[in-house]
């Protein structure tokens, strides 16, 4: 007997806690979640996507309203559409118990940019994608022009280092991998501006301080050269006498050729 009531009390037990998580949770369903609270992580300030450009863009999507509910709230959706926007890098959109709800959003950082012969420019981001100008912010990176046309904004720098048949015809993984470097680089971050390309796609420097032109040749043993260039800066440049210098090579391996100017 005792066992029958014990059960059958367990069986209330049970069926009420049932009701009462449904009670619950069409209470949740229910609720007024409104809008989100975004935080955008920007790096040295490159605010290329503003939090009112992103609850105009979702509001324009019918994604978020100040009267959503949370039932209402397509969080997939969200999240897909806030990545396809070419400003993002990553993004995260999660909901608290209490019907506050977060859109985290990491943006990309632009290392280099990029003037097309066809006119066109993009930038070259962190990842070695190509990434569109923004209306809202220009960044100030190293700049790349000559004998380039890079468009199309499906390459990846990384996956072409990667593959050896592309590495023979590409030239966006040495783009990136001059950019990278200099960008990671305190010293060369300041002191080197502008790449040129020629026709046979070598890469000239353009310091900030002088109008010399720095010879670099094609993208074999980058770390290499820029160290050595990095030596001939703290070491060699007094004993040379900079000014007297219009060009210095570092295509090779082993020294640095300097060009003196022919007097006027």
């Amino acid at each position: 007997m005792k066992k029958l009531i014990r059960n059958i009390l367990w069986g209330v037990f049970i069926i009420g806690v049932g009701v009462l998580m449904a009670f619950i949770n069409k209470k949740q369903e229910t609720k007024i979640v409104g809008l989100p609270e975004i935080d955008i992580e920007v790096f040295e300030h490159m605010l290329f996507l503003t939090k009112e450009q992103v609850y105009e863009r979702l509001s324009y999507k019918n994604l978020i309203g100040e009267d959503r509910q949370y039932s209402q709230l397509e969080i997939e959706e969200i999240e897909q559409q806030i990545e396809n926007m070419p400003e993002v890098r990553t993004v995260d959109v999660y909901v608290y118990v209490s019907g506050k709800w977060m859109i985290d959003i990491d943006l990309r950082k632009p290392i280099a940019r990029i003037f097309n012969q066809d006119g066109s420019s993009f930038y070259i981001d962190q990842d070695g994608k190509l990434m569109p100008l923004s209306n809202t912010y220009t960044a100030r990176v190293m700049t790349i022009n000559g004998f380039v046309n890079e468009t199309d904004e499906s390459k990846n720098a990384i996956e072409i280092m990667n593959n050896d048949s592309l590495k023979t015809i590409e030239i966006l993984d040495d783009l990136y991998a001059i950019s990278s470097y200099v960008c990671s680089d305190e010293f060369f971050s300041a002191q080197i501006t502008h790449v040129f390309v020629n026709e046979f796609n070598e890469f000239e420097l353009i310091p900030r301080v002088g109008d010399q032109r720095i010879l670099f040749g094609d993208g074999n043993f980058i770390e290499g050269k820029f160290k050595k260039l990095e030596y001939f800066y703290s070491e060699g440049i007094n004993r040379a006498g900079w000014e007297n210098y219009d060009t210095f090579n570092i295509m090779y391996t082993d020294k640095i050729y300097g060009s003196q100017r022919y007097p006027n």
